[in-house]
Parts: C-alpha cells; sequence; structure tokens
C-alpha cells in the first residue's frame, strides 16, 4: 500500500480508499470514508458490501459502468452517484478513481457535494421562477399593452381631429406604452443572448424530476393549458449541464405555449435509446407556415411572430435553443403542420 495515498488520507477531509480488484476488498479507507457510510471502519475493512445497500439502485448500475471504463482508460474523474439512508438523507458524492498498470489496485477520492447538489438545485429553481415571471410579463403585460396601443391609435385616428389637444395626449400615452414594451422586448433579448455565453458544467441528475420541476412553474401560469408528461420510464439519470438543459425545456414548452390556443395540449414526450435519451414537445396549436420554416434557428430570423396572446417575439427563442443543444453535444429538429400542431424534438447523449 502506497504510505504516500495513506499519508493523505490522514490529513484529508474527503474519503480516500484503495480497493483490490482480485481479492473484492479494501486495502485501505480513512476516516472520512467511513464517516461518509456512516459505517465503522473495521467493518467496512472485513465486510467491503457493507457499502453497496446504501446505493442507489440506478446509480450501482452506472458505477459499475464506470468501473469498466476505469479498466480501459485507468482513469475516471466527477462520477457522481448519491447514497440514500434509512433515516431518509440523501447525501451526493462524486468519485476520482485511478487504476496502475501493473496493479489490480484502484485508488480513490470520494468528496461530499451534497451542499453543491443543493445549491445547483436553488439555482434551478430561482431560474424557473425568474422564466415563470418572464412568461409572466409576456403573456400578462405584453397582450394588454399591445392592446392599448392599438386602442389608442384608433381613438387618436378617430377623435384626433376633433380635438387636437386631446390627440396630443393621446399620442404621448401611445408613446409611452410603445416604451414600456420596448424595456420588456429588450429585457427578453438580453436574458436569450447571455444564456449561451456561460460553460458548460456536467453533474448527474434526473431528468424527469427536471422536467416535472420545470413544467410545475409553467402550468402555475398557464392554467387555460392541458399538460401531460408521457414516458415509460421511472427515472432516468443522465450526465449534461443541468441549467442548460432547464433552459432547453423551458424554451422549447415556453414556445409551445406562445402558439398553442386555450384548453389545447401540450405533451412532452421523454424516450431513451441504449446510449441517448430523446424529448419531444408536441402541441397542437397553429403549427409554423412553410415560409417560416427555412429560417427558423437563425439568430434574429424573420421567422419570429407574435403568439396568439399578442406576445412580442424576440427572434432569438428558437436560436438559443439551437445552440445550447449543440453545447451539450445533441441535435435538435421538429415536425409541424399549419393550424394541426408542432413537435419539437431534442436527443441527447446519456453521458
Amino acid at each position: 500500500m502506497s504510505k504516500e495515498i495513506q499519508r493523505i488520507g490522514e490529513l484529508s477531509k474527503d474519503g480516500v480508499f484503495i480497493y483490490d480488484l482480485r481479492n473484492h476488498a479494501f486495502v485501505y479507507i480513512n476516516d472520512a470514508f467511513a464517516a461518509i457510510f456512516n459505517v465503522e471502519k473495521k467493518l467496512l475493512l472485513e465486510q467491503p458490501k457493507l457499502v453497496l445497500p446504501f446505493i442507489r439502485s440506478e446509480d450501482a448500475y452506472y458505477l459499475r459502468h464506470c468501473l469498466s471504463e476505469l479498466e480501459k482508460t485507468l482513469s475516471i474523474t466527477n462520477t457522481e452517484f448519491r447514497l440514500h439512508f434509512s433515516n431518509g438523507v440523501m447525501t451526493h458524492l462524486t468519485c476520482d478513481a485511478y487504476l496502475t498498470d501493473d496493479s489490480s489496485l484502484v485508488t480513490g477520492f470520494i468528496k461530499d457535494i451534497t451542499r453543491e447538489k443543493e445549491h445547483e438545485d436553488y439555482i434551478i429553481n430561482y431560474g424557473a421562477r425568474k422564466d415563470t415571471l418572464l412568461d409572466m410579463m409576456t403573456h400578462n403585460l405584453s397582450g394588454p399593452l399591445h392592446l392599448s396601443q392599438n386602442l389608442l391609435e384608433w381613438m387618436r385616428r378617430n377623435y384626433g381631429s376633433k380635438a387636437p389637444e386631446i390627440s396630443v395626449e393621446l399620442q404621448l400615452i401611445q408613446d409611452n406604452t410603445k416604451h414600456c414594451l420596448d424595456i420588456i422586448n429588450d429585457f427578453l433579448k438580453q436574458e436569450h443572448l447571455e444564456s449561451e455565453k456561460i460553460y458548460v458544467k456536467k453533474t448527474r441528475f434526473d431528468v424527469l424530476n427536471r422536467i416535472t420541476a420545470t413544467l410545475d412553474k409553467l402550468i402555475a401560469s398557464n392554467r387555460n393549458k392541458q399538460f401531460r408528461l408521457i414516458t415509460d420510464l421511472e427515472n432516468l439519470n443522465i450526465s449534461t449541464d443541468s441549467v442548460k438543459f432547464f433552459q432547453i425545456i423551458h424554451n422549447l414548452v415556453s414556445n409551445a405555449i406562445k402558439f398553442t390556443p386555450d384548453n389545447g395540449q401540450i405533451d412532452i414526450i421523454v424516450e431513451e435509446t441504449p446510449a441517448t435519451f430523446i424529448i419531444r414537445v408536441k402541441d397542437n396549436g397553429i403549427g409554423i407556415p412553410r415560409h417560416l420554416q427555412l429560417t427558423l434557428f437563425d439568430k434574429r430570423t424573420p421567422s419570429g411572430r407574435e403568439g396568439l396572446n399578442k406576445e412580442e417575439s424576440t427572434g432569438l427563442g428558437l436560436s438559443i435553443v439551437k445552440t445550447l443543444v449543440g453545447l451539450l453535444n445533441g441535435k435538435v429538429w421538429y415536425e409541424t403542420e399549419e393550424n394541426k400542431g408542432s413537435t419539437f424534438s431534442v436527443e441527447f447523449p446519456k453521458d
């Protein structure tokens, strides 16, 4: 056993271990490793399988896959998995492990990232609340402001010549209304432009949980639409950037909301293949006219158009989706028929 590793283990607050693949036994574990699993150090050295019941079943499968990769590449890093204790506590861990060429000994370093995952979830939920607020701005402010602007224009045309002083005041109100709309649109454009500049940070999370959290916020502010999450999967744990994944799903569902009439149906369908997973956002809305389809994913595209409730288009939403999907090594495509609806699909690698 390496004295250097043992020395590091004595100093480290993270879990450190050396595992013998041939004999299926721990050669060394430090106190922090035993504390992570809440099992006495002596017992773990005598019975290494005591760690197995704490590991979530879907993560255990993932770890077996990572072990195969370790034997091929001699190292794995940032491998996330979870422990679930009988008292209901969930612990999130990440592991770096190394295998020497001439040995069956695996040296590993385990770090408790539970606090970091809680912070990540907070950021996701904060982003969901923020984007829901943006949707409310688009739906609940832009629509009425556009209506007010049209009414003011009608009043100025029909009554302005009869009362010039009223025409001046109406023009002033109309200008202020347009200024409010410009503020909303500029803010939305800036939000879209900034989202694609953030670097990719991969973490491991459950796709279905993330979609459900996203839908909950959107459903709350769109009670006039029908939503369904359709899948045969109980869970789907993958490794990618959870924040960018949220932005992609939120933008696609928001886009479906924008072009689906009241009482319309929006389905989110989740499927998997051996190496990838696919998410489809399907609506029975107004579809996309043929003349707008060629530039649909272009930035500042002429394909941008008002929503059914006069929501202003930034001309950026779907181009951001395409950029983010590309950053996550995925692909995006769509099927549409005018006046019958659209289906946007995204496919990502599982790892």
